[in-house]
């Protein structure tokens, strides 16, 4: 009994503790899980270099250091600040009058003169329908200069978050191991089990890591150089855009040029929105269909509807990095039900998902 007891409190003590250290790391959590993301891409680059660097892990784990900093977190960071200045470029032509919403409309009523009366059949007007587009582009511009600010507010603690990543980055590759060895001695699930789960973690995390931005780089480059080469205004915002809307299969990118392409249409420039329509959908739409089954195919053996729901959920809960969290929490769940039934169902009932 005495020993029960023991055992029970020290349970207790190990889950209180475990809580409130977690709590205490809650804004540092997100730094903690991308260390050990990156450390689960560049584990084989550390380990060749490892190999011509024999007994100084802590030699080639800065080296991979330095090789992230130069090739992800830098580019990185170019992006975002073009970005930026994009937006700010945008909102400051929304303010000051330079950007029309309504032109499109004028032109599509101009040019298909039943528009005008099948709105009024609806008790609609032009002047409605344009002073709606002013001041849903009055709202835009607003939701523009607060997101600049907060991006302009935010800047140190991204620096910070950046800081505490690398540094972590650093002792993950070194020591990553050894970590591992400890964590699965430590867990009490059986040791093929912690295997399979941080097997797991290490594989939807390479793979939504590649896939996303291998698949976002392609479209949205692509998209962004074509906006650019076609003259129209913006092209690294809009195609950061549809970088980012590729996580919705096939039509993601769509969302942003077609919209562009119509505008052009109406504003009478014809050729630059066929060619538009043109790249989009045969080069921009159809990089995702040869891409994402050659760099995902069944390695993360989950539903395309599953992976889609979990990123939309991941970047509601977590912004960016649940481009990556919301995959590997679904994968995680699938796995752990799949060993509770291995564990609990009787073997004749046991069905493949």
């Amino acid at each position: 009994m005495r020993q029960v007891l023991q055992r029970s409190s020290l349970l207790v003590l190990v889950a209180a503790v475990s809580v409130a250290f977690l709590m205490l790391l809650a804004d540092l959590l997100l730094a903690v899980f991308w260390a050990a993301v990156l450390a689960v891409l560049f584990h084989g680059l550390y380990r060749r270099l490892l190999a011509v660097l024999p007994g100084k892990p802590a030699l080639a784990a800065s080296a991979v250091l330095l090789i992230v900093m130069a090739g992800v977190v830098a580019p990185v960071l170019l992006l975002g600040w073009a970005v930026v200045r994009e937006a700010s470029l945008f909102y400051a032509a929304v303010e000051q009058g330079a950007l029309d919403p309504s032109a499109p409309l004028e032109a599509i009523a101009a040019w298909v003169p039943w528009v005008r009366s099948g709105l009024e059949s609806l008790g609609l007007s032009m002047e409605q329908l344009r002073a709606g587009l002013a001041s849903a582009a009055a709202n835009a511009g607003r939701f523009a200069a607060t997101g600049l600010v907060a991006a302009g507010q935010g800047a140190l603690k991204l620096i910070f978050q950046l800081a505490i990543m690398l540094y972590l980055l650093f002792f993950f590759l070194r020591d990553g191991e050894k970590l591992v060895a400890l964590l699965v001695r430590i867990l009490p699930l059986g040791d093929e089990r912690e295997y399979e789960l941080l097997g797991q973690f290490a594989t939807v995390s390479r793979v939504s890591v590649t896939s996303t931005a291998v698949i976002g780089i392609a479209q949205g480059g692509l998209g962004g150089v074509t906006l650019a080469l076609l003259g129209i205004g913006s092209p690294v915002l809009l195609g950061a855009l549809m970088g980012v809307l590729s996580i919705v299969p096939a039509a993601g990118p769509a969302l942003v040029w077609a919209p562009v392409a119509v505008w052009l249409f109406v504003s009478g420039a014809w050729v630059q929105g066929l060619i538009l329509v043109a790249i989009g959908a045969l080069v921009v739409g159809l990089a995702d269909n040869f891409l994402r089954p050659m760099l995902v195919g069944k390695t993360a053996r989950l539903p395309d509807y599953v992976v889609l729901l979990a990123t939309l959920g991941g970047l509601s809960a977590f912004g960016f990095s649940g481009l990556v969290i919301g995959p590997v929490l679904a994968a995680l769940f699938f796995v752990s039900w799949r060993l509770f039934e291995e564990e609990f169902s009787p073997a004749e009932t046991r069905q493949e998902p």
